[in-house]
């Protein structure tokens, strides 16, 4: 008996696929600028915006569609109530000119020599005497009900502006120590109190805890990912007794203990994790360092982001690298899709795909799989709104349908794609890794023929 479907096996591909959300990020640039000079980068976020220099990516650079950008409290809070958030504005129109979301962390203040909390906050509220980094200096008391009034508000206000900004990328949850990464004194129910306030103020944007400590713990527990910010170091570390090899490191002796200690191994099924290198990958490089495990803890921990911090990458890795950054992150492999080969007037298609996700972690923002059937100058995109594609795990997902035939369609030959829209717009918006894709990125799937009934 003849077969009454046709399979499509899709050609799958390693290419770069400039897809959002995902792979190596720009630090206090975006794409088409010029990269920080030598092994050294800037706290301080973006306040002028050049034109961009080259096209993506810069000469020693990965290509990117985030970048990832921190500002200080003091710029955009001037004066107490009075804000300033003409950086961020500008910034997310950079980014959308220029093919990239923005990731964002605010910070209350950086370490001695850097920018400190506003001046009307260090003369009316409780400071102290931070000593846990090399050089102490004055700052908040991260328990203080005025920290968490203040600081909190602040987040509030950024929150109520751009939350549902759809070029917002990720926001940090940051409140203890320099830069917010943690070092400080902080009491557990405080950590819980600002977890939940940034939980309840960013309800559309993905939320990243910063790694170690009650500031994780209580992250996690509202839903969020993770961050660390001194991923790759194995040997920046030693002393006179103690060899560089046998130092203590963050890969070795923080991150493996925190992630277990906080409850986190398995926060990468739901928020994203980003990597911001210890130093930069040339530093590694000239210290000899293994970036063969570097790269194979990153995919074991199921990342998204790689931020090397806008600095030149080391040439000798540079392949490796783009590997790497090609698995991170969500890569959807179409590889088989089965259609009628004939449908009555007026009846119904029977669709089914099957779907792999080779990359190491979900999508995290909402997309629809979408068939598309074209006819002559007759068109209908049909999304799969029950379809959560924010649950397709590394492995397979498996779509079956029947569709009824859209009004206007008559009999004779009708071209079937497929793609992953956005869900407002219905347009386009991931590449599926497969080479019949077309420039509008969706995927040829052959057609069927409409018969009378």
């Amino acid at each position: 008996m003849p077969e009454v479907i046709r399979r499509i096996r899709p050609t799958p591909v390693d290419d770069y696929l400039d897809n959002p959300h995902r792979g190596c990020c720009t630090f206090q640039r975006f794409n088409g600028d010029e990269l920080f000079a030598g092994t050294r980068w800037s706290e301080e976020g973006p306040t002028e915006f050049p034109q961009r220099k080259y096209e993506r990516p810069a000469p020693e650079y990965l290509p990117t569609t985030v970048a990832y950008c921190r500002w200080f409290w003091r710029l955009m809070e001037p004066q107490r109530g009075r804000y300033d958030f003409s950086m961020i504005d500008r910034s997310l129109q950079v980014c959308d000119e220029r093919g990239q979301t923005l990731a964002v962390r605010l910070m209350a203040h950086g370490s001695a020599h850097q920018p400190q909390v506003p001046d009307w906050y260090a003369q009316s509220c409780p400071m102290t005497e931070n000593r846990q980094k090399r050089v102490p200096f004055m700052g908040p008391v991260y328990d203080a009900p005025e920290y968490f009034e203040h600081w909190g508000r602040f987040v509030r206000e950024f929150a109520a502006r751009y939350d549902e900004h759809p070029l917002l990328e990720t926001i940090d949850v940051t409140y203890i120590g320099p830069w917010g990464e943690g070092a400080g004194e902080c009491s557990p129910p405080q950590c819980r109190r600002f977890a939940e306030l940034w939980a309840e103020a960013f309800v559309h944007t993905p939320r990243l805890g910063m790694i170690g400590g009650e500031q994780m713990k209580a992250a996690i527990a509202t839903g969020a990912g993770w961050r660390c910010d001194c991923f790759g170091d194995q040997r920046f570390f030693g002393s006179p007794t103690v060899p560089h090899y046998l130092s203590w490191n963050h890969m070795f002796d923080a991150y493996p203990s925190s992630l277990v200690q906080c409850g986190a191994r398995d926060a990468w099924r739901t928020g994203p994790v980003h990597f911001e290198t210890c130093g930069v990958p040339m530093n590694w490089y000239r210290l000899n360092g293994d970036i063969d495990f570097v790269i194979q803890q990153g995919l074991k921990y199921h990342g998204t982001y790689f931020m090397p911090k806008s600095t030149a990458l080391p040439p000798a890795w540079m392949d490796k690298l783009d590997a790497y950054c090609r698995q991170l992150g969500y890569r959807f492999v179409l590889r088989q899709a089965t259609v009628s080969t004939r449908v009555p007037l007026g009846g119904r298609l029977h669709f089914e795909a099957w779907i792999e996700n080779v990359g190491v972690a979900p999508i995290y923002r909402r997309y629809d799989f979408a068939v598309r059937l074209r006819q002559g100058n007759r068109e209908a995109v049909i999304a799969f709104t029950d379809e959560d594609v924010r649950t397709w795990l590394p492995g397979d997902a498996y779509l079956q349908r029947d569709i009824p035939l859209p009004e206007g369609f008559d009999r004779g030959w009708v071209e079937v794609a497929a793609a992953l829209v956005h869900p407002k717009t219905e347009q386009p918006s991931i590449d599926f890794a497969v080479r019949e894709r077309f420039p509008d990125r969706w995927v040829d799937l052959g057609g069927f023929e409409i018969v009378a009934a």
